[in-house]
């Protein structure tokens, strides 16, 4: 959760076949939970921290296990983490960063979405094909 910074939050979520990532203004249960069931199938398993908003995801139906990052990086119990995402969003964040120097915020969901779209295609042997066939589909 970090530091406190101006502008705008982003919340992500990542498979190992899959990551989006969402603009947000807050982070707050309503915000997040709203994104989360919209987004993720009633039942699927769920990695998190202990952030207060994701209290309520056991109750909504999904197996929600969770990491204290003040004592671990995986939970010894449970085996949870927050290692995929978080490295999904270094690999973003990286880009837009240090590449693209500043991004306007009415434009920062569409370098999210290329980011999101770029990691998971980087070993396709031809990126082209591979871009066509995904608009196909």
């Amino acid at each position: 959760h970090g530091r406190r910074i101006d502008g705008p939050w982003v919340f992500g979520l990542a498979t190992k076949a899959e990551v989006r990532y969402f603009v947000v203004q807050r982070r707050d249960q309503a915000t997040l939970l709203a994104i989360i069931q919209r987004e993720v199938e009633m039942g699927s398993v769920i990695h998190s921290d202990e952030w207060p908003a994701y209290r309520q995801l056991q109750a909504l139906g999904y197996q929600h296990s969770t990491v204290n990052h003040q004592q671990n990086y995986i939970d010894p119990d449970s085996g949870a983490n927050t290692q995929l995402v978080e490295r999904r969003w270094l690999d973003a964040k990286v880009h837009i960063m240090k590449k693209m120097r500043s991004v306007p915020l009415n434009q920062l969901q569409g370098h999210l979405d290329y980011m999101a779209y770029k990691i998971l295609r980087k070993t396709s042997e031809d990126k082209f094909i591979t871009f066509l066939q995904d608009l196909r589909n």
